[in-house]
């Protein structure tokens, strides 16, 4: 061996030598050390089973606010609770066919009965089983005043079936809260969860505020339980309509970036503006004035009005029986839609009949007081505007397309005027709600606009 690498083997042995003495060191001085305390973890609530009730309407009287646990089946829902209370084998299965009348009350704490309710949507289940137990645990929710909260369990590896949005909806509509949360995430790779949470809130219309939680893992108890206490407590406010709303003055482009929205989202869209043309035409036709507003009220209440899809996707309007959806897009009808909107009971008529049809399904309305009258909760506000000659522009060649005859100066102190009315009028005028994200619509194209408004919901 040559001087120079006995050398270099010799300094690597001191080197060794010298780690091996440190590490024997560090051992020793653990070993005799004093020894750290036990931190103790917190205690976890006592829950305890209480009973299974026999039918939906007999429900006991325990003093306390329900938190009701559901889901469609085989989304972990006894795994859920157990892993919520911290016990094993506490939950028992009440989603088996041929129990679907039966719910499980536990008592949690003395602070709250945790209510393990039948599943919907079994896969093997007909589909008339399946909506009558839904339809019975919704008749329980509604029914009940004790429930705090509910609580929708989501798998994370599938998209929200249509029962599910049906379930979210008709949850919200009874003005109870709904808190999503989504299971099973130890089923798939940390890096997916934000990005599929986000997806799931988008599908059911909640947003994007959802907790992920694996019962194996233990993963999201935390934030489980810290939204059930501020529910029970009374601190947490009910998860916003899945209602996307969109103000901003005439020609803006709200009803083209409405529909784009909507189309890109699955979600209804809802033509305000078209309501009240349909009925400043009724009006117009029946020779009624626009000041008289008791007239304006009484012919709300006669008149039916409905929308519905064409075959290619395009929403119709009905007024009272008749397809007007090209008669109220004439340039003259503008100015009556404005006029009549101006009149408290036609506003309230015509709010009332738009929260109905929120409150059922997640839906795009675009208006003048979408999100700071009608839908004060919505789950995104949208103010659209643009310079007023962008707007007459966009108008003339809107009519001229159509192939009428369009003066650019004539619309373009129409546009002048009818901003100034709908933004002094009394009741309900146009103004950008608090908590509304601005967007000018000048250097954007419609498809443009949409994209940012998805991106938004999306979060």
């Amino acid at each position: 061996m040559s001087r120079q690498k006995l050398k270099f083997c010799t300094i690597l042995n001191m080197v060794f030598e010298k780690i091996l003495s440190a590490h024997r060191m560090l051992r020793r001085k653990r070993k005799v050390g004093p020894r750290m305390p036990e931190v103790k973890k917190p205690a976890q609530p006592e829950a305890k089973f209480l009973i299974s009730a026999p039918k939906w309407k007999e429900v006991p009287d325990y003093g306390l606010p329900f938190v009701v646990v559901a889901g469609r089946s085989n989304v972990g829902k006894s795994s859920f609770i157990n892993y919520l209370v911290n016990r094993k084998n506490l939950a028992r299965t009440s989603s088996t066919p041929g129990r679907t009348r039966l719910l499980n009350f536990f008592d949690v704490g003395g602070r709250f009965i945790l209510v393990d309710v039948p599943g919907y949507g079994y896969a093997n289940a007909p589909k008339e089983e399946a909506r009558k137990w839904l339809e019975n645990l919704m008749s329980f929710i509604s029914g009940c005043d004790s429930v705090a909260c509910v609580i929708q369990l989501l798998d994370i590896r599938r998209d929200p079936t249509a029962d599910d949005k049906w379930f979210a909806r008709e949850v919200m509509a009874t003005g109870c809260q709904l808190m999503p949360v989504v299971t099973k995430a130890d089923k798939l790779a940390r890096t997916h969860w934000k990005k599929r949470a986000k997806e799931i809130g988008a599908a059911i219309g909640v947003g994007s505020k959802i907790p992920v939680t694996s019962a194996q893992d233990k993963i999201g108890r935390e934030e489980v339980t810290a939204m059930i206490d501020e529910a029970i407590s009374g601190g947490e406010q009910p998860v916003k309509l899945p209602v996307i709303a969109l103000d901003g003055p005439s020609g803006a482009g709200k009803s083209t970036v409405a529909k784009l929205v909507a189309k890109k989202l699955g979600w209804s869209y809802l033509d305000t503006g078209a309501m009240y043309r349909a009925i400043g035409l009724k009006a117009d036709r029946e020779g009624i004035a626009m000041e008289d507003h008791p007239a304006l009220g009484e012919l709300c209440a006669r008149t039916d009005l409905s929308l519905r899809p064409d075959p290619s996707g395009q929403t119709r309007i009905f007024l009272d029986g008749e397809d007007v959806s090209e008669k109220i897009r004439e340039h003259r009808v503008s100015a009556l839609a404005s006029a009549v909107s101006a009149s408290p009971p036609v506003r309230e008529a015509m709010a009332a009949f738009q929260r109905r049809i929120g409150a059922s399904t997640p839906t795009v309305c675009e208006g003048r007081d979408m999100g700071t009258v009608v839908f004060p909760d919505a789950l995104l506000k949208i103010f659209l505007t643009a310079a007023p000659e962008t707007r007459a522009k966009r108008r003339v060649l809107e009519l001229e397309g159509r192939g009428e005859r369009a003066e650019y100066d004539k619309i373009l102190a129409d546009i002048v005027k009818r901003d100034h009315a709908d933004s002094t009028r009394a009741h309900s005028p146009l103004k950008q709600a608090e908590d509304a994200v601005l967007v000018d619509s000048g250097n954007l194209d419609a498809e443009g606009v949409a994209e940012r408004v998805v991106g938004l919901v999306k979060g």
